[in-house]
């Protein structure tokens, strides 16, 4: 899929705005040159709206007027998003569409907006050479083609790229991770297909379970249970952690706004402490629930047997030990009376013939020494595991130290960590309640939203690791009656054919998961091997290097991605990453994906080059627009891009770039633009100019000190 035109009206500060793409694909760069506050970020709104409708647009301005502040009250304004774009299909061949949706949307007074309840679906059209023809079901096909769950990766604003994998919870990153490479590559359609042979199964366990009788349904019954609550509480979780992404990438915002506001008394002081502090917490808390989990698992473990009840175990293998001191077990004299009546003659030299009273009584000392021989057995087998399983606990002591030594161990881990999370959290409060008592009416909204905020974040997480407890029992609950239903199954007899097809189900469906695991995980080690090429590349890193910082970058089993440093040691992506590396990270890992995916889709970032400078600058515009090539699917950028940050990599740009445009806003006038537009409200517009030019309608007023050029003429387009 490749953007060709776009054509915005009323939304926003841009009232009539067109703009063309690069479709070339030795140019497949188009550049939109605009200052901040100019106009990038509600361009890239602007689309987001078009393909998803309200939905699209970040959770805090789903609720927002769609229309200028500068609109008057009380008279109707038609916003309208059309957006032209190209897809070529399996086949090579190419179709191109027109999407367009609007709605009639009236300003009211203050921030409130009159607007239909229901929006209406968008308008999609195939252009062919007899004309243009509608597409009954046009979100359905948008879905397919640029699915709503991936809109983060193909349209991304700077600071969201930050946050894309980094700046929040593991859980988090690892749900988006893991749920991008599923829908990006489409392993999301052969998950269906084994949720389907799944259900299949089901249903002919079910009728194996009603043809063995009472107790195998009512087994089966309980287990269809358990598959229903754990399929429900996995979807549970899917929603809390997609609803966690929401509301930190909402505090993450709030966070930066308030962290941006200046001259409002030690605010900056407060700000900095708070950030410290929180990332302080969150790495005791991890530490917290890392001491906890090797609690949990050393209570379940075989060690804990040993410390608890160690004094009985030794006292029970003595005995058994004596046992086959004397000889008692394994036990023999039952081969021994088989081999001289199969002889027939006796120990004692007289004959065991067919019929003699001295055969019978030989015979009957036998039975009865095959009576006893289970019960040897048994010992036998008992000794035998109790002494591997005493030289695994003495293996474990000589190397980990005993039970009560790792016990205590975790738990003053655990109590440290503890402790200083209640100590961190008391300085957060405190320098918390300090900060809202700073008299201005935004600190205050932003101050108290945070607070609202970071609460409910707080029980979502909670209520999260709750339900996937929940889901660690049930895994285990199931198994077991998957178990016990198979064996009741056997002795009930149950038909064979029934079995039989049962069994050819789960085949199928055991094929289906192990295929499905196999294609994910070769998807995952490309991606990240991918990744790693790219990081590396732009951050300007070696691994044979020991002194630098980054070895290299990986995905792990979890779909956590892992940044590895010297010494076999990791950072952590949230905190120990500046911006610059952080923003690498993330375009390394979409750029990747796609990649590996083949998918033909535009790559939409505003601003992605704040917080970046030097050679990182430079090979970042070179990895992210580098023409395709046979190994590589054609592919799209579109950046926007301030002054600043087309600052050194000019070149590259008049290499790359196949459109270059202009965004200015009539606001900037006199302080930054050099000439009026004659306008008496604030509206955007966008000219020919590219990265080295300007004209009447961009000229700004330092524009020379970066040998920008002038055009004497207005190039509105």
């Amino acid at each position: 899929m490749r953007l060709v035109r776009a054509h915005i009206e009323h939304f926003k500060l841009l009232e009539d705005i067109k703009v063309d793409f690069s479709t070339d694909a030795d140019k497949p760069l188009t550049v939109i040159r605009a200052e901040n506050g100019a106009g990038k970020t509600t361009l890239l709104y602007a689309l987001l709206w078009a393909f998803y409708g309200m939905e699209g647009l970040p959770g805090e301005a789903r609720g927002l007027r769609l229309t200028s502040a500068a609109e008057p009250a009380g008279i109707p304004v038609d916003v309208s998003a059309m957006v032209e774009f190209e897809h070529t299909d399996d086949n090579s061949d190419i179709t191109r569409y027109r999407l367009i949706r609007s709605v009639v949307e009236t300003p009211g007074i203050g921030d409130k907006v009159d607007r239909p309840a229901h929006e209406a679906p968008p308008r999609l059209l195939r252009i062919t050479k007899a004309g243009e023809e509608d597409i009954p079901d046009a979100e359905a096909l948008i879905g397919k083609l640029i699915p709503p769950h991936l809109r983060d990766v193909f349209f991304t604003n700077g600071e969201q790229v930050q946050t894309f994998i980094s700046r929040v919870s593991s859980q988090v990153r690892q749900d988006k991770v893991h749920k991008s490479i599923k829908l990006l590559l489409g392993l999301d359609e052969m998950r269906i297909a084994a949720d389907d042979l799944e259900s299949v199964f089901r249903r002919l366990r079910q009728g194996a379970a009603k043809s063995g009788g009472s107790d195998t349904l009512a087994l089966a019954s309980t287990l269809d249970k358990t598959n229903a609550e754990l399929a429900a509480k996995k979807n549970e979780a899917e929603k809390l952690a997609e609803r966690i992404a929401n509301m930190t990438e909402q505090k993450a915002k709030w966070d930066r706004e308030l962290t941006g506001l200046r001259g409002i008394g030690d605010l900056d002081e407060l700000n900095d402490r708070i950030e410290k502090a929180e990332r302080a917490a969150e790495a005791q808390e991890r530490s917290r629930h890392a001491a906890l989990v090797r609690m949990r698992n050393a209570v379940r473990s075989e060690a804990c047997s040993w410390a608890l009840m160690g004094e009985n175990l030794e006292k029970g293998m003595a005995i058994l030990s004596g046992l086959a001191d004397r000889n008692v077990i394994p036990g023999t004299s039952v081969e021994v009376l088989t081999d001289r009546l199969d002889l027939e003659t006796c120990i004692c030299g007289e004959p065991l013939t067919a019929g003699s009273e001295h055969r019978s009584r030989v015979e009957a000392l036998r039975d009865d020494q095959l009576r006893v021989s289970e019960n040897r057995q048994r010992l036998t087998a008992l000794l035998h595991t109790s002494r591997h399983a005493k030289a695994s606990e003495d293996a474990r002591i000589s190397q980990d130290g005993d039970f009560a030594a790792r016990r205590k161990q975790a738990l003053g881990e655990f109590t440290e960590a503890r402790d200083l999370l209640a100590l961190t959290a008391g300085n957060v409060d405190q320098w918390k309640e300090r900060r809202k008592l700073i008299d201005h009416d935004r600190v205050r909204y932003l101050t108290e939203s945070l607070e609202k905020i970071e609460a409910q974040a707080g029980g979502a997480q909670s209520e999260l690791w709750g339900i996937l407890a929940r889901i660690d029992v049930l895994n285990g609950r199931r198994q077991e009656q998957d178990a016990r239903l198979d064996d009741a199954e056997k002795a009930a007899r149950v038909s064979g054919d029934l079995i039989l097809k049962q069994g050819v189900a789960r085949d199928l469906v055991t094929l289906a998961e192990g295929t499905l695991k196999v294609l994910e995980g070769d998807y995952v080690r490309r991606v990240s091997d991918r990744m790693n090429d790219l990081f590396m590349t732009i951050v300007g890193s070696h691994p044979d290097f020991e002194a630098g910082v980054f070895q290299g970058v990986h995905i792990d089993d979890s779909f956590n991605i892992v940044v590895d440093t010297a010494k076999g040691r990791s950072l952590d992506p949230d905190f120990e990453l500046n911006g610059a590396s952080q923003r690498a990270l993330t375009l390394a890992y979409i750029w990747a994906l796609m990649e590996v995916s083949g998918t033909t889709a535009p790559r939409i970032i505003d601003t992605p080059l704040g917080m970046v400078a030097g050679g990182v600058k430079t090979r970042m515009v070179d990895a992210i627009t580098k023409p395709t090539h046979a190994e590589l699917p054609d592919f799209q950028v579109i950046l926007l891009l301030t002054r600043s940050e087309i600052r050194d990599v000019e070149e590259l740009l008049d290499e790359r770039a196949g459109v270059v445009r202009t965004l200015s806003c009539s606001k900037d006038y006199p302080v930054d633009l050099t000439y009026s537009w004659e306008v008496d409200h604030p509206t955007t517009r966008m000219c020919s100019c590219n990265h080295r030019q300007s004209c009447q309608i961009c000229a700004r007023k330092y524009d020379a000190r970066h040998g920008i050029e002038f055009r004497d003429m207005e190039a509105l387009v």
